[in-house]
């Protein structure tokens, strides 16, 4: 539905029906949506459920204010769409692997490039999961939250993300920089006093005033570009430390 702002009243009034545009509907049942730009983009995936073996699936892309809708064959399910500059990247997984697709979004609207992360998924399906930082109109990097592969959705609201995987973007190409993991073997259950991944999500990429850090649980990784490849600089962690009461004698 498109209306001017001008209509809106006491909610009495009904909405004319040449207000609503009616749009193709795409298979599946977990539905996400996103306006970038001029664009709507829509389509369906895993979600927070089992990953879905998904070789082919449909991307819908609407010029809101025109009268052209597209629809893109991708070969992963629609879990994310996220803007990148003036154009958008779909992330998704096709049942075993991450994938994601750059998309352009001009009078023709495509795929540009696909990347492809062997036996992984998202570690994080919040929108704080991701993040991108642009570099110009044409390139950047991004974070993204990952985990192991076939993972339903909802385990993230239980299982930490196992590393922060960034990408570069080079004209809607992908080329990876590399990974900043999580080391949480010392990890000590505080019931939630310190860090709680059901809270807010702990994992997460952050661009601060020229770094790059990734929240990682009860860490804080930093780590930086060289030559096109992530390099560990250091890390800290929060986590409790467990405590050993000992007995003395009496």
């Amino acid at each position: 539905m498109r209306t001017r702002l001008a209509s809106f009243s006491d909610g009495s009034e009904i909405v004319q029906s040449s207000s609503y545009r009616k749009l193709p509907k795409p298979a599946g049942y977990t539905f996400q949506n996103r306006f970038v730009g001029d664009h709507l983009l829509y389509g369906t995936g895993s979600g927070w459920g089992e990953p879905e073996s998904r070789r082919h699936s449909s991307l819908f892309v609407v010029d809101w204010a025109g009268s052209e809708t597209h629809q893109l064959s991708l070969v992963h399910g629609v879990d994310r769409i996220e803007q990148m500059g003036d154009d958008a990247v779909v992330i998704g997984t096709d049942g075993r692997d991450l994938c994601l697709s750059s998309i352009r979004l001009d009078e023709s609207p495509a795929i540009a490039d696909i990347f492809r992360r062997k036996e992984a998924s998202q570690g994080e399906l919040r929108s704080h999961g991701f993040f991108y930082k642009p570099e110009d109109s044409d390139s950047g990097t991004l974070g993204l939250p990952i985990s192991v592969p076939g993972r339903a959705g909802y385990r993230h609201l239980f299982e930490s993300s196992a590393a922060i995987l960034f990408l570069r973007n080079e004209g809607l190409h992908f080329e990876e920089a590399g990974e900043l993991a999580a080391r949480s073997d010392g990890a000590v259950d505080d019931a939630c006093r310190a860090s709680c991944v059901d809270w807010y999500g702990n994992a997460r990429p952050l661009f601060v005033r020229g770094r790059v850090l990734a929240l990682l649980g009860y860490e804080i990784v930093e780590g930086t570009l060289d030559d096109g490849r992530m390099r560990e600089l250091r890390r800290v962690s929060y986590a409790p430390r467990r405590a050993d009461i000992t007995r003395g004698d009496n």
